[in-house]
């Protein structure tokens, strides 16, 4: 994301957030986002063991949209001049301090943070759309070449990947202020619209021969395999919505608008309002 810490302190250059007033979140010093003099701090911690301390602080771009950033702010880009000192903590992940700094240009989080583009908007005006809408049984031979990539318990591992690339873009504040607004659609609706629909079926299709002939552990396989779908739901509607470059097999079965559970050596296939499609061997 951008520059690196190295890259700015040789560069001489540094990022701040603000609010859109131009006022720092932390100590609420109001700049003048006006003028382009330099501004000299009273004080300077020179202590590298000190992570924060006394003169301006600065950082690069991912460790602001990691910590601080909020949607309705501001970045400021400051230049810092010879004569400054620069001191860089040693545990520092991208913060750093000087004496000395002068207001380069003021940037819009969207403009840094393309991602973000017109977020609230987007925020404002999104309806989930649950994607699991085939009719009929897809293919099957195509069905068993997705499974094969997919492999077992996605879920988890899919939202850590695609954290990961959201984290990269938007930051990890951001990312979780969006989380904020979408959650309950992302959750609590294809819970309900994907999640008891499918399990219903589930139910219905296994019935008694696993809750008495195989027990508990299956029962605990089939529930996590039905939590783990809905969450590649949720996952694909987050790359959806943000135009993620990411892909990954498990979104080829949304695709094809069906769920999938393994379970007694066969795939039972799932579609619209979880009406079951059909099943074949593994």
């Amino acid at each position: 994301m951008k520059e690196t810490l190295e890259e700015l302190v040789e560069q001489r250059r540094g990022y701040k957030y603000l609010n859109k007033n131009g006022v720092s979140p932390y100590l609420h010093f109001q700049y003048d986002l006006k003028s382009r003099k330099q501004i000299k701090s009273g004080m300077l911690n020179t202590n590298i063991d000190d992570e924060c301390g006394s003169g301006w602080n600065l950082a690069t771009l991912k460790w602001i949209a990691d910590n601080c950033m909020k949607l309705d702010g501001i970045i400021v880009e400051c230049e810092i001049p010879k004569k400054a000192k620069i001191i860089v903590p040693v545990k520092s992940n991208g913060k750093f301090r000087t004496d000395i700094i002068k207001i380069k240009k003021i940037h819009s989080i969207e403009s840094l943070f393309p991602a973000l583009k017109d977020i609230n908007q987007r925020l404002k005006d999104y309806k989930l759309v649950n994607p699991i809408t085939a009719e009929k049984m897809p293919p099957k031979s195509k069905i068993k070449k997705i499974m094969a990539q997919v492999g077992a318990q996605v879920g988890n591992q899919l939202w850590a990947q695609l954290w990961a690339q959201v984290g990269d873009q938007v930051g990890d504040q951001l990312w979780a202020q969006v989380m904020d607004q979408l959650g309950d659609q992302l959750w609590a609706q294809l819970g309900a619209q994907v999640g008891n629909q499918l399990g219903a079926q589930v139910r219905d299709q296994l019935g008694a021969q696993v809750g008495n002939q195989l027990g508990a552990q299956v029962r605990d396989q089939v529930w996590a395999q039905v939590r783990d779908q809905v969450m590649v739901c949720a996952c694909y509607a987050v790359k959806e919505f943000f135009n993620l470059d990411y892909d990954h097999p498990a979104f080829d079965l949304i695709r094809l608008g069906i769920m999938v559970v393994s379970v007694m050596g066969k795939f039972k296939v799932f579609g619209k309002n979880g009406k079951f499609l059909g099943e074949f061997d593994q």
